[in-house]
């Protein structure tokens, strides 16, 4: 289904076929937008392994930490060279170890550094790489590029059995505009919880924190 079918969809659910419209194609088309980054947060509905963006990271010697791209909410897999690497986390390693920051070599665990304001996810490589290489990864991740108002043959990057259920959050957003001619918050509410229902509850920061900060099992080994 492409953006200009969506939008005629939207249009005709919401009972605004007729100019002057309520609701701007630019406006559905943002919160389409948003449909599609909260249900990939939500389901990890898009996992990725190919696209060098978002799956390849060029390693440099001396250098532990790297941005992500910023579409990536999650890495599932990484491996340095074809050796696959371990998640870990900061705590997991101090407790291993008191001087694992200056350790240097050919990483064979990785810290996921979750986002922090503007700034992407990060992969920290544990020990500090020694080498120039390459990690690749599978990553679950949101979308590549925003869809736009007047490119209407585009898609929505998710798959498209799943793609009728992104108008819940489209309409919630649009009867939560503030205004007398659109405004609806039972309507809204109604429509979110089938969007939850088809993607999943949102998970709120303090819950995120608590997970990001979950240490996975401690391993020992001789360095």
């Amino acid at each position: 289904m492409r953006l200009k079918q969506m939008l005629e969809i939207f249009r005709a659910e919401l009972g605004d076929v007729q100019e002057p419209y309520l609701w701007q194609d630019s406006e559905l088309v943002y919160y389409l937008n948003q449909a599609v980054q909260e249900a990939c947060e939500r389901a990890l509905l898009i996992e990725d392994r190919s696209t060098p963006a978002a799956c390849h990271v060029a390693v440099q010697a001396g250098v532990d930490t790297y941005n992500l791209h910023p579409s990536v909410l999650k890495v599932k897999r990484a491996s340095y060279e074809g050796r696959l690497l371990t998640e870990t986390s900061i705590e997991a390693m101090d407790a291993e170890s008191g001087n694992w920051e200056v350790r240097t070599g050919q990483p064979t665990r990785f810290i996921l550094e979750a986002p922090v304001g503007g700034r992407a996810a990060r992969l920290r490589l544990v020990p500090t790489p020694a080498a120039a290489g390459q990690v690749s990864l599978t990553v679950y991740r949101g979308a590549l590029k925003l869809l736009q108002a007047q490119c209407l043959s585009d898609e929505p990057e998710v798959p498209v059995s799943l793609r009728d259920g992104l108008k819940h959050w489209v309409y919630r957003c649009a009867l939560l505009k503030n205004d007398a001619d659109t405004q609806n918050a039972v309507r809204a509410s109604e429509h979110e919880g089938i969007f939850s229902g088809i993607f999943g509850i949102k998970v709120d920061a303090n819950t995120a924190r608590k997970r990001s900060d979950r240490q996975p099992p401690i391993v020992r080994c001789a360095w």
